[in-house]
């Protein structure tokens, strides 16, 4: 006997199937309280009824930036990733005991591999970047793997969803760059204005290079780790996305003919030394902004990269250069410098008013390879004097950046008369390491020929920043490296109580490593048996930056 079917059924269920399911569409253009809870919502205007029936608070229609963040929103609380399968390591992986460690072993992949294309790039440059990470380094992070994007979806999801511009973003990206918009960009400068190149130069780039993106949610995913108590979940996505950053490296420049680097994988490069600065690495940065140095000579130098790009790479560089010279001998090669065709005249969001004495720095770290040449060494340290003694804020001019306010010109002028006091300590300091490690002795006279003696300079340096509350201001965050010099050469109670409540205040505030690593380091300098700081930090092996 033959079935019969009544099609009149079947298309009437069709009908209501279809029907139900375009009733319940989801808008982009909902109010924020239903885009949380991942509800249809009516649209109705100034309150939803879908709230109002519900009984909850219509947080209206706005934009997809719901409202500022801060560490201790909820949007921030990391919950624990989901388990999955453990897959067992491989026998080259390398091995990790959580958190980060500059003890670890170095993976199996570098960005050199990025170059083993013929390029101008010195060989020095071989090997330079290597990296640390969890003990899932031999996972493959594909941009399309789900597991990677559903992290983070218990708290992802009070994320309002992106606007159209930006929707072919991950939510964890959002996230990130949400953090690196509102928080992190403000933080990681030394000087905030409407022109900061954390933000005006590398969101839009970002937004169009899935390479940048990588970075920039590294630098803010590490940021937010040093910000929260709760951070390792923060911390694997920043190992994650540094891993995959050094991966895209790798694709990126292994198509590029010989010193044809794109300008995304030299700012990414930029960020890669930005991400250990605030991880608070003690081996890693140094070779990230040799690398840095050597990709921008390689392409031609500061004139064949665009101005905004060119100012912003000559700062970080100039600024991080100079710096690492006081506690880095030898591990830093030649930086990048303006050319003529590329004139810096804008006040630097990086280095301020500290430019000259931050060069002087530079020099007096470059004192102890006169040798024990008397004469070249009183020279030297004659001149070095004169342009402290003569340095004043008006020395060069600059043009204001957008945004600056006469207060935030202050707290810049502050840290510049710092940046001069611990010039003048660091000047004593090293000629007093020159005359303990000289079989012959320099002469005495040329440390009391300098203008200022050690005891006034701290004396002022410490008054200084006691005088100033040290707020989140970001003009603050450059007071690392006066108050660590203060601190090596302070020997009261009373002068390292302030110089560890001053540093505190910073890692506090902006959520930057490397103060802790400074802390790290005066903490056992103090235990010690009055050995130069210099020599404690030879014995530590540490590579410490205070940029």
């Amino acid at each position: 006997m033959s079935q019969i079917i009544d099609f009149s059924d079947t298309s009437s269920a069709q009908t209501r199937k279809r029907c139900k399911k375009e009733g319940s569409r989801w808008t982009r253009s909902g109010c924020l309280t239903c885009k949380k809870r991942r509800k249809r919502c009516d649209e109705t205007k100034p309150s939803c009824r879908n709230c109002d029936r519900l009984g909850r608070t219509c947080e209206g229609y706005s934009s997809m930036w719901a409202e500022p963040l801060n560490p201790s929103a909820q949007v921030f609380k990391h919950s624990p990733a989901p388990k999955r399968r453990r897959i067992s390591p491989s026998p080259s992986s390398p091995a990790y005991s959580g958190g980060f460690s500059e003890s670890l072993p170095s993976p199996s992949f570098t960005l050199s591999t990025c170059l083993s294309t013929p390029s101008p790039v010195p060989s020095e440059y071989d090997g330079a970047i290597e990296i640390y990470s969890p003990s899932n380094t031999n996972r493959q992070y594909d941009e399309h793997d789900e597991s990677t994007k559903t992290t983070h979806l218990d708290y992802l999801s009070v994320i309002p969803k992106p606007a159209k511009h930006i929707s072919h973003l991950s939510n964890i990206e959002t996230h990130y760059l949400q953090y690196h918009m509102e928080q992190g960009s403000k933080l990681l400068a030394n000087l905030e204005s409407d022109e900061n190149p954390l933000r005006a130069l590398l969101i839009p780039r970002a937004l169009s290079s899935p390479l940048l993106m990588k970075a920039v949610c590294a630098v803010s995913a590490i940021h937010l780790a040093n910000r929260s108590y709760n951070s390792m979940d923060a911390q694997t996505t920043a190992a994650d996305y540094y891993i995959r950053t050094i991966k895209g490296l790798r694709t990126s420049m292994a198509g590029c003919s010989a010193g044809v680097f794109p300008d995304e994988a030299i700012l990414t490069v930029a960020l890669l030394c930005k991400y250990e600065i605030v991880r608070g690495s003690v081996k890693q940065w140094a070779v990230h902004l040799n690398a840095l140095q050597k990709l921008v000579t390689a392409r031609g130098g500061l004139a064949s990269l665009d101005r905004d790009t060119a100012e912003f790479l000559w700062g970080l560089c100039m600024y991080a250069h100079n710096v690492a010279k006081i506690t880095n001998r030898g591990q830093i090669n030649g930086t990048i410098s303006s050319s003529d065709t590329v004139s810096i005249t804008k006040l630097d969001t990086y280095v301020g008013y500290t430019e000259e004495i931050i060069k002087i720095c530079a020099k007096i770290a470059d004192l102890p390879f006169l040798g024990s040449d008397s004469l070249s060494v009183g020279l030297e340290v004659n001149m070095i004097d004169e342009a402290l003694r003569n340095w004043t804020h008006t020395t060069t001019q600059y043009i204001l950046p957008k945004g600056i306010t006469q207060a935030c010109l202050l707290r810049l002028r502050m840290v510049a008369d710092c940046f001069r006091d611990a010039a003048y300590i660091y000047l004593h300091s090293t000629l007093e390491k020159m005359n303990q490690d000289c079989s012959q002795k320099l002469p005495s006279t040329w440390s009391r020929f300098v203008s200022l003696s050690k005891t006034e300079a701290l004396q002022r340096c410490l008054a200084r920043v006691e005088s100033f509350p040290l707020d989140a201001h970001c003009e603050y965050s450059a007071l690392t490296f006066p108050l660590f010099i203060a601190g090596c050469e302070s020997e009261t109670s009373a002068e390292r109580d302030l110089v560890i409540r001053s540093l505190s205040s910073l890692e506090r505030n902006f959520g930057i490593g490397n103060v802790k690593r400074a802390k790290e380091l005066l903490t056992v300098l103090w235990k010690g048996s009055g050995m130069h700081w210099l020599d404690v930090l030879e014995q530590l092996q540490w590579d410490l930056i205070l940029a």
